[in-house]
């Protein structure tokens, strides 16, 4: 998640945060760098780092999820899609079967 944080020109410089560094407090390890200017601060907050101190310890222990457009679908998925289309099945029908008569049903239309 990208958030544009606006800081005023009298804020600067300020500090940002990062998990796992040098430095400890309770609940873990961390990192600060000094952002300078608008512009520096952007930059570090696209990289990962946080204005907050407890924001980057959280996130340390909750990386960010990154989706795999290249992933199989799921059984649900392919069932839903089934259900859409109209293609009956079992839950004896394989994955791989159910996917292909999804695959050739969209292809007909």
């Amino acid at each position: 998640m990208t958030e544009k944080v606006q800081a005023a020109d009298d804020q600067f410089p300020t500090l940002v945060y990062k998990g796992h560094g040098p430095h400890s407090r309770a609940g873990g390890t961390y990192d600060f760098a000094p952002a300078n200017d608008q512009e520096d601060l952007d930059a570090k907050l696209a990289d990962g780092w946080f204005t907050t101190l407890p924001e980057a310890i959280d996130a340390q222990d909750k990386p960010a999820v990154k989706s795999d457009d290249t992933a199989p679908p799921t059984r649900k998925e392919l069932e839903t899609k089934a259900k859409e289309l109209g293609i009956k099945f079992t839950n004896k029908t394989a994955d791989a079967e159910l996917s292909a008569a999804i695959t050739a049903a969209i292809a007909k239309e």
